[in-house]
């Protein structure tokens, strides 16, 4: 399953706030030609969802869920400001 930082669930939740979504509303990862795109939905039966202070921020359906196995949603800060970045996780040596 995804990990999600900290750092990217108030991201995610600042995003949202900015758009001016309603309560109900969070973000959802679809997969696109060339990568992965977030948009605002409604959360439906089999979702993962993330949540940051009580809101949630992040929905995954079940076969977005699988594709993101060992990614980690994180930011990386830049010139003037935090970006949401998208890495493999690191797997603990056996």
């Amino acid at each position: 399953m995804l990990t999600v930082t900290t750092p990217a669930l108030e991201r995610l939740s600042r995003r949202l706030v900015r758009k001016g979504a309603a309560d109900d509303v969070a973000l959802r990862f679809t997969r696109r030609q060339g990568g992965w795109k977030l948009g605002l939905d409604h959360e439906c039966t089999g979702d993962t969802a993330f949540s940051h202070d009580g809101r949630k921020v992040l929905l995954l359906d079940e076969a977005v869920s699988s594709a993101m196995t060992h990614l980690t949603l994180d930011t990386q800060t830049g010139d003037r400001r935090s970006r949401l970045r998208l890495r493999r996780s690191v797997r603990p040596q056996d």
